[in-house]
């Protein structure tokens, strides 16, 4: 049975995006057949993240009743994608209560749809959260981040959207000096992310350097550093979500 994943956050800057494309990638060599869903219509950035130029078909021409489906998807970096589409136009043409069908005729097709949520709330994030069998969310572990995701709980709750659990992104131990400076209370602790969120931390992806340099050569970390702390990570996260799916 096909799973639909969305990645989700209250605020953006976490790494939501980067989370999403690796985690596609991940459950892709796990023999789990998957696509990954840039469903953030007005700053979507996945297309430009793998490196793919030439786009003529995207989710904007689906969701304006133009366009095939097969056309808007494109195999790049060990993964298949539905972009966004890049232009204001697009954007403004889009019906996001449309998005329900595409997702549902990816779910004949492949075991896992991984969708990229625009951050916050709108109405353009609401339509991948109600799509979704089961959502992940995606913080940072600073207060700002837990907290703008935390105000999101009361809509997860009316749309009965069901949240799977937390991703803490860039996770990052203070040295010992900053310790002593009082640093520590800058970083949240996991089980004050979890009450916060109520919801159990079901990856933690270290702060890791080759994160940065593998979305400048426009490649998913898994396949630019596979050993590198945080694509150990992140499989290890796409592992889990094979085990409880």
């Amino acid at each position: 049975m096909s799973k639909v994943y969305t990645i989700a956050s209250g605020k953006g800057g976490v790494g939501k995006t980067t989370i999403a494309t690796n985690l596609a990638v991940s459950l892709n060599r796990m023999r789990k057949k998957t696509v990954v869903v840039d469903a953030d219509m007005a700053m979507g950035g996945i297309a430009t993240v793998l490196g793919l130029d030439e786009t003529p078909v995207t989710l904007h021409e689906l969701l304006a009743g133009k366009g095939s489906l097969e056309k808007a998807i494109y195999s790049t970096r060990g993964v298949d994608v539905l972009p966004s589409g890049p232009t204001v136009a697009g954007f403004l043409k889009a019906d996001p209560k449309k998005l329900k069908g595409v997702v549902d005729k990816l779910t004949k097709t492949y075991d896992c749809v991984i969708i990229d949520s625009p951050p916050g709330l709108s109405k353009y994030s609401l339509a991948p959260l109600k799509n979704a069998d089961e959502v992940l969310l995606v913080v940072t572990p600073d207060f700002p981040a837990v907290q703008a995701t935390a105000k999101l709980l009361s809509v997860f709750a009316a749309i009965k959207a069901n949240v799977r659990g937390v991703v803490v992104n860039r996770f990052k131990k203070p040295s010992f000096f900053a310790r002593l400076a009082g640093a520590k209370e800058l970083v949240m602790r996991n089980e004050d992310i979890e009450r916060r969120l109520r919801a159990k931390i079901l990856g933690i992806i270290p702060e890791d350097p080759t994160v940065i340099e593998s979305i400048a050569v426009k490649k998913p970390v898994v396949v630019y550093r596979p050993k590198s702390p945080a694509s150990k990570a992140i499989s290890a996260l796409a592992r889990k979500l094979i085990r409880v799916s």
